[in-house]
């Protein structure tokens, strides 16, 4: 997560629009310790949030956020003598006036109903425990022989590498690609992958309503079993 307090006070100072993209990490808001790194969101003009990630919803579920919706009306709105007025009623929010759509499908109800139904607290406490499955993830790779903790996790997602001295990036990168595939080729587990300064990285992300601690912990074992084939 970016320092969004020092982000948010350039763009003031160089009146420029702040964007956060929450896309994933987002609702981890809803936790205390989502809120504390995420500090500075408040600030933002406009935000992504994808309830199909952090609120476990279904997947096309997206949205934004804006501080100020003539913004979007400046942007996206128009007029033609076959497009029906909607907008004179208070309640009601005509997308077509905000938004590059002209039709869509009620999307907003797919949020609704289940907070409705279950209340925030569910959703509040679910993300709780996708925080400490994360941890619990990364103290267990810290002890397996040779694993590197490259990020730390701030919220669900934590990168790390085998790490063996004597190789180079080339060689590294080499390993670690078989190490991801002799993971996911169990197919019990999913982890992926990202390269950043020039190092290959295996990620886990924990952000599925149906993962807990009995799969974390197989996870882990997997891991450990994959790495052990290496050393042969």
């Amino acid at each position: 997560v970016d320092d969004l307090e020092a982000l948010a006070t350039v763009a003031a100072d160089e009146a420029l629009w702040f964007h956060v993209d929450a896309a994933y990490g987002g609702f981890f808001l809803l936790t205390e310790r989502g809120r504390r790194v995420m500090q500075g969101i408040e600030r933002a003009d406009s935000l992504v949030l994808d309830p199909h990630k952090g609120l476990f919803l279904p997947y096309g579920t997206g949205a934004v956020l804006v501080r100020d919706g003539t913004t979007l009306r400046r942007a996206f709105g128009g007029t033609a003598s076959y497009m029906p007025t909607l907008q004179d009623e208070p309640d009601l929010v005509d997308f077509c006036e905000i938004s590059p759509e002209l039709s869509r499908e009620c999307r907003g109800l797919r949020l609704w109903l289940p907070i409705k139904m279950h209340g925030v607290g569910t959703f509040r406490r679910a993300l709780d425990e996708k925080l400490d499955l994360t941890a619990w993830a990364t103290a267990a790779l810290r002890e397996i022989d040779s694993i590197e903790i490259v990020a730390e996790p701030q919220l669900s997602t934590v990168a790390f590498r085998l790490m063996r001295p004597d190789h180079g990036e080339e060689e590294l990168t080499r390993l670690n690609r078989e190490l991801l595939e002799r993971i996911n080729a169990r197919q019990r587990v999913l982890l992926t992958s990202t390269t950043t300064g020039g190092r290959f990285l295996i990620r886990i992300c924990i952000v599925s309503f149906r993962t807990h601690f009995d799969r974390v912990q197989e996870c882990v074992q997997i891991i450990r079993d994959a790495v052990e084939e290496l050393r042969v």
